[in-house]
């Protein structure tokens, strides 16, 4: 028999089975029983299958285990200015992501593959059923809302899969025995898929949400995943075309110049990541957890991985010196005196900021007492850095927590804006959004320089001072072709941009599709 565990069905349908048998009487479904072709009946059933379509965003559902960190922070290690924490380095599962000897049969890499396609197949089932209600069920502005935020889904789905696997199986229709098994696309034709869904997105979705539906799918959503879909094909060898940089351009301009969304920078940068300003302008799109909510997988741990002993964390993850000292580069010539505001918002080290008595700025103390409790003195941890996002202020507990993760903002817009201007040539115009990110959320003085390979090497630091620990950097590096350079300066010689740049397919899917040889 085979393994068709990929087949996700929505977990509040009943499904009704019967086998061939003369007796009439067994071969009947009782009335008052849903299955998948009576569920769909009006605009809450289509809701509800709408809710099952985000629960699988950034594999919140199944992550290791059940524990739900908001992202799959297995991304993290493979940033090049990351390092495992003290508690990463006792299990091999997560040292094998970090110094890339992991197989094709490695937990993560299924559960990445296996809950995205449970995502996919929940989009699509949102896509035929509503398509298919009647008037009478639903109105036209629900079905059009509706399909609109599963088209994103699908879109993000998809993109997801192909920034982390060279090459994935296009799921555009609902499962079935028949189309169970299926080829590997090539990448053009997924980029295609990709694009088709966020574009059509784009034109079926409301630039708001009611108060009720935050965290659910906006035009500003699609126009900015659009815009990124078109700066990573570009960077995609295998897949890039000469107008990629001018259709990023154009998608994002919508939300940049046009002010589709309405969408600004918020000028406390510390607040986007610490769960006081959720939802904020701007905030494009952010998944949403409620403190409390760990039973139906609304709440995470993301915390509890990120935050270092000394200050009560599991100890899953460090940041390299390296990045620190990228982040400092430019002096401290901040109009607060201070290095780029964006460093204190990202990352604790051994420094003046972070020892001040009167502000006790490293949750509610100081380095030099949180360090010298935990590790027996005040300079056991100077060359050692830890992340500072994802972590609520002060108040301190490993359990699920309500702080929601950001997965599109404004400031990546911008800079995204930016990039694609300076591609194609309209490099004064880039250096106005760069500095527009630098003075608000990092209080810097604006730029003076002017050529287009300067601007280019500057959105590269700028996105390490913006992005950090958000899922970017190692799809950046890929993207600019910078991957190999990058590792072996961090000293992660195991790496191979030709075998690492991308996971392979699972393990368990090769077995399984008899159409992957």
């Amino acid at each position: 028999m085979k393994n068709i565990y990929r087949i996700a069905i929505i977990p509040f349908l009943l499904i009704a089975f019967s086998s061939c048998n003369d007796d009439e009487f067994l071969n009947q479904s009782p009335p008052d029983k849903l299955t998948s072709s009576s569920f769909w009946r009006n605009v809450e059933d289509a809701e509800s299958g709408l809710t099952a379509a985000y629960s699988e965003l950034e594999s919140r559902s199944n992550f290791w285990d059940g524990w739900q960190e908001g992202r799959p922070v297995v991304e993290y290690f493979r940033s090049d200015y990351a390092l495992p924490g003290p508690d990463a380095t006792n299990y091999g599962h997560w040292m094998s992501m970090f110094n890339f000897t992991y197989t094709n049969g490695h937990t993560f890499i299924d559960v990445l593959w296996k809950t995205n396609y449970k995502g996919l197949n929940f989009a699509n089932q949102v896509i035929t059923k509503v398509n298919k209600m009647t008037s009478e069920q639903i109105s036209d502005a629900d079905k059009k809302q509706i399909i609109g935020e599963a088209t994103f889904l699908r879109g993000y789905y998809h993109f997801k899969l192909l920034t982390l696997f060279n090459q994935i199986i296009i799921r555009d229709e609902l499962i079935s025995q028949e189309t169970l098994d299926k080829p590997l696309s090539t990448r053009p034709e997924a980029w295609n898929m990709i694009i088709t869904d966020f574009t059509a997105a784009s034109t079926m979705l409301s630039e708001t949400n009611e108060v009720d539906k935050l965290g659910r799918a906006t035009k500003g959503a699609a126009l900015a995943y659009l815009g990124k879909a078109y700066l990573h094909k570009a960077g995609d060898a295998s897949s890039s075309e000469s107008t990629d940089f001018e259709n990023a351009a154009n998608a994002l301009k919508q939300l940049v110049v046009d002010k589709v969304g309405n969408y600004s920078l918020e000028p406390n940068f510390l607040s986007l990541f610490n769960g006081e300003n959720e939802n904020n302008n701007e905030s494009i799109f952010e998944l949403q957890f409620k403190s409390g909510d760990a039973s139906s997988w609304n709440a995470t741990r993301l915390h509890a991985f990120v935050g270092d002993w000394c200050i009560g964390g599991w100890g899953g993850i460090e940041a390299t010196m390296s990045l620190v000292n990228e982040m400092k580069k430019e002096g401290m010539i901040a109009t607060n005196g201070l290095y780029d505001n964006r460093l204190y918002g990202s990352v604790y080290f051994k420094d003046s900021f972070y020892n001040d008595t009167n502000t006790n700025e490293m949750q509610g103390s100081t380095w030099d007492v949180l360090i010298n409790d935990t590790y027996g003195s005040p300079n056991a941890k100077d060359q050692t850095a830890y992340f500072r996002k994802w972590l609520p202020n002060y108040v301190w507990n490993n359990s699920y927590v309500g702080v929601n993760v950001l997965l599109m903002r404004y400031a990546d817009v911008l800079l995204m804006y930016a990039e694609a201007l300076n591609e194609i040539g309209n490099t004064a115009n880039a250096i106005t959004y760069i500095n527009e990110v630098r003075e608000t959320h990092g209080l810097m003085p604006a730029l003076t320089i002017s050529s287009q390979s300067e601007v280019k090497e500057q959105i590269i630091h700028e996105r390490t001072m913006e992005l950090t620990l958000e899922s970017t950097r190692f799809f950046d590096l890929r993207r600019w072709g910078m991957l190999d350079q990058a590792m072996q300066a961090a000293g992660r010689n195991s790496f191979n941009s030709t075998e690492h740049a991308y996971l392979p397919v699972p393990l368990v899917e090769v077995q399984s599709n008899s159409k992957i040889n």
